[in-house]
């Protein structure tokens, strides 16, 4: 505990995260624990690598846990759950951009440049899929699989990607926004609208360069990317020739 109060007074000094994290909101109609509590415990959650809520339930439970958060007693992974399903997203990119920006401010970025340059990967990646559950967000693929008795069959299986802007480095890596693949949409169409709002929210000279694998180098997205002030560099495949 005394690692995880050293870490968050750091983050506290630098970033400035817990006033960044009382900003973020919520839909609840009638909140007993404050956004901030959640959030807090969550982040600190991902960094201990807490593998479950119900896990992260436990952890709330410690006294130093409760004191450096200002908030005594366990909080239910229930609590966690709704609370996740209705908070403000925006309100989470505008921490995420606000730590990002303050880590060049910082000079955090500089072992990353290449030939001076700032290189942002753009990838997609699937994260959820499911032959028996779905949403109205999901995307849909027909896939073969053995039931019971090892018969194959084919059915209808819902799935989630989404695509990821990257900034590698040699000491760490960060996201700096996340954008939904909509159901019948391209990973360049989400890359597009993705890098729209990174232009709005970063500026066009937080980073120089995007790059691509194969399946984004077409004309349209090319075009788009350098109408918005980057380079786009793509590794092709033999066979796109």
């Amino acid at each position: 505990m005394n690692r995880l109060r050293q870490f968050w007074h750091y983050v506290e000094k630098v970033f400035d995260l817990p006033r960044r994290l009382r900003a973020v909101g919520d839909e609840r109609s009638q909140p007993q624990i404050p956004t901030s509590v959640l959030s807090a415990s969550l982040l600190l959650g991902a960094v201990l690598r807490v593998p479950s809520l119900l896990q992260l339930q436990s952890e709330t439970a410690r006294p130093g846990w409760g004191k450096l958060l200002g908030w005594s007693g366990a909080i239910s992974d229930d609590a966690f759950c709704y609370v996740l399903e209705r908070y403000r997203l925006e309100d989470w990119r505008s921490v995420l951009v606000g730590v990002n920006r303050q880590l060049k401010i910082n000079k955090a970025f500089e072992s990353a440049k290449i030939s001076g340059l700032l290189v942002v990967s753009i990838d997609g990646n699937e994260q959820f899929k499911s032959r028996h559950r779905c949403c109205s967000e999901c995307s849909q693929r027909r896939v073969e699989y053995k039931d019971e008795t090892g018969q194959v069959q084919t059915g209808i299986e819902y799935y989630h990607r989404q695509v990821y802007a990257q900034l590698h480095g040699p000491d760490f890596s960060v996201i700096l926004d996340i954008e939904p693949i909509r159901p019948g949409e391209d990973e360049a169409g989400a890359a597009v609208r993705m890098l729209g709002r990174m232009r709005r929210l970063y500026g066009p000279r937080f980073f120089d360069v995007v790059t691509v694998d194969a399946w984004y180098a077409t004309g349209s997205f090319i075009r788009a990317v350098q109408r918005l002030g980057w380079g786009v560099v793509s590794v092709l495949k033999q066979e796109r020739f």
